[in-house]
Formats: structure tokens, C-alpha cells, sequence
């Protein structure tokens, strides 16, 4: 099963080259595949949200090497977290939160044992020292156990999170792309499971939706929409152009669902 990478490193670079000749050496069968490097530096919510959106593709038991660490070399953990279905390595400062959250989490293991890092270890690259190394003798069949203790939870961010009451369910939005959807934390089976009833109506920026469209043509061109996007998130949409510049949204911007 393949390894599969994604940090904030960019690609102008040695990094993400250096983490790849460590695992063409301890692993070179191995297939290795880029998510992404392009994460926002230290930007977490946004590493979060990309692994989120892309990781129920992959194979069963593929290893997601996430790499978006402010807090390298400091007191935040290396863990390494196996679930039903996938294998996830990545320091504990919320990255795994929203990943995790729909996957049965069989154990996780704090990454202690240095036999399996390269020496000397930096302190300010793990990704190629402690990531990189784990990942390829997990993917050679090591088990986890052997790198580390058991640990009984993980770092979760409440941003990923939704609030919810009588009246309304409140997210926020996560992230801009690049077609100016507004990305936000609100998925289709929190909606249906604190919300059953429906129809859903959605108020964002002193707007108010009274449905939510299926598909972006459903709209007439330039016209703003909410709809769930292919991960399943209540998206902000125009069809053909920017819901963000139409409306003025921003990540962090409150969205209510009634």
C-alpha cells in the first residue's frame, strides 16, 4: 500500500525530495504519492481539512505521512495513530482532528523509539528524520507497537468542530479555494444527525438560503448557493464565479444552519 505526503514544505526545496530519498532507501518498492506540499505554512486547519477532503480515496491501509509541525522539536508528541483502514503519522497538534473523527481508531502510539529514526535527529526536521523512517518500516511490515508506547488520545482543535442548539447549528468556514468556495465544517451527516427534520436553511454574511442546490449549474451564472461538495461539507458557491468575493466571506466567518 502506497505512502502517501502532505506538509506545508512547498516545493521550491530540498525538503520534500529529502523525505522521499529516505523512504526510496529504507523502502524502495514502496509506491510514494504526493497529497500535497502546498499547505499554507504552519497553517494546521488547512492541512487538516486537505487530508480530510482526499484520504477515504486511497487503498485500505495506506500510510499518510502529514507533516504541518509549528511545534517541531518542542514538547508536541510524534504519534502514530492505525484505524480500521489507514495508517496516519503526524505530530499531535490537532493535524489528524477531522481525519480521525470518522474513522475507528484501533490504537495510537507515541513515536519514542529512536531505533527506528535517523541519527543524528534533527530538532527541526522530523518529517525527514522520524516521519519518513517509521513510515517505511511500518510499510514493510513492522508493527506499531514496536515504536513506541500506547498512548489513549490525540490533540483535537475545536475549530473542526460544530456548536449546535435548539434554534441553529453554528460552523464556520475552514478554508477559501481556489474557486472562492467557502469551505466549511458543517458535513452533511452532522446536519442530518443533530438536524434530522429539514429542510435545511442557511444564513451566512446577512444572506439567508432557503435550499440547498445539488450541483453548481443547478444556478444561474454568478449566482451565490450553498451546496455539500464532493468531501460532503456545506460549501458557499457561485456558479462560474467567487462566492467569497461576492459575499466577503473569510475563514473563521460564522454559518448558521436552521
Amino acid at each position: 500500500m502506497p505512502i502517501v505526503l502532505l506538509s506545508d514544505f512547498g516545493l521550491q526545496d530540498s525538503y520534500v525530495g529529502a523525505m522521499k530519498g529516505v523512504l526510496a532507501r529504507l523502502a524502495p518498492y514502496v509506491p510514494v504519492i504526493d497529497l500535497g506540499h502546498q499547505v499554507p505554512p504552519f497553517d494546521i486547519i488547512q492541512g487538516g481539512l486537505m487530508l480530510y477532503q482526499a484520504y477515504p480515496v486511497f487503498p485500505r491501509k495506506s500510510i499518510f505521512v502529514a507533516v504541518v509541525d509549528p511545534g517541531v522539536g518542542g514538547p508536541r508528541r510524534a504519534i502514530l495513530v492505525e484505524t480500521d483502514d489507514y495508517f496516519f503519522l503526524a505530530p499531535d497538534n490537532g493535524l489528524l482532528s477531522m481525519a480521525l473523527a470518522e474513522q475507528k481508531i484501533r490504537r495510537i502510539v507515541h513515536l519514542t523509539n529512536e531505533k527506528y529514526f535517523l541519527k543524528p535527529l534533527s530538532a527541526t526536521f522530523h518529517g525527514r528524520d522520524l516521519f519518513s523512517p517509521v513510515a517505511a518500516h511500518l510499510a514493510q511490515g513492522l508493527s506499531p507497537e514496536f515504536f513506541g508506547p500506547e498512548l489513549t488520545d490525540y490533540e483535537r482543535l475545536a475549530v473542526f468542530v460544530p456548536g449546535f442548539s435548539a434554534d441553529a447549528i453554528r460552523g464556520q468556514v475552514l478554508s477559501i479555494d481556489r474557486f472562492g468556495n467557502a469551505i466549511t465544517n458543517l458535513s452533511c451527516s452532522f446536519l442530518k444527525r443533530h438536524r434530522p427534520q429539514g429542510p435545511w436553511r442557511v444564513e451566512i454574511a446577512g444572506r439567508r438560503f432557503e435550499k440547498i442546490l445539488d450541483y453548481y449549474a443547478e444556478a444561474a451564472a454568478g449566482e451565490v448557493f450553498p451546496l455539500f461538495g464532493s468531501s460532503r461539507l456545506l460549501e458557499i458557491s457561485a456558479n462560474q464565479a467567487s462566492a467569497a468575493a461576492s459575499l466577503g466571506l473569510q475563514r473563521g466567518q460564522e454559518v448558521l444552519v436552521r
